[in-house]
């Protein structure tokens, strides 16, 4: 079993855990053209949504994304985050999603806009490898928990 030191642990940690973090900002903010900047060229992603429609390859990722309608808002809060060094260049971890969504046709005010009557909380299980870039996600695995 190969030992690693805290702060090579600390490292990836915190390199994983920016990773995840950002992927949620790029999403939130629909710039789904810098999600290149988390991904590895070769990633995976099963969405929580259709957890049997495997997308392949960094390009097909950003696609997808940017398919969607662009009058949907998201807000994906990351949380429980965990990251498990196997090697010095991979990685896997989990992290907790509580995700709400509205619609740029409601009206905002003071308080924001209202969000979607239908939220929901799952998991992305990850793994990380380390490029010639950094650290990206090679494969993301998302799975639903609870919905209202």
């Amino acid at each position: 079993m190969t030992e690693f030191s805290q702060a090579e642990m600390r490292n990836v940690e915190q390199a994983c855990y920016a990773l995840a973090v950002e992927y949620a900002e790029i999403i939130d903010s629909q710039d789904y053209a810098r999600l290149t900047e988390v991904f590895a060229e070769d990633a995976t992603f099963l969405r929580p949504t259709a957890p049997k429609e495997l997308i392949q390859g960094a390009d097909k990722i950003v696609a997808m994304f940017q398919s969607r309608p662009r009058n949907r808002l998201t807000q994906h809060l990351i949380s429980n985050f965990r990251v498990h060094m196997e090697t010095m260049d991979m990685a896997v971890g989990t992290c907790r999603v509580l995700f709400f969504s509205s619609d740029v046709s409601e009206p905002e005010t003071p308080e924001g806009r209202r969000a979607a009557s239908k939220q929901s909380i799952g998991t992305y299980h990850d793994r990380y490898v380390r490029t010639k870039n950094g650290w990206r996600i090679a494969e993301r695995v998302g799975s639903m928990t609870f919905y209202t």
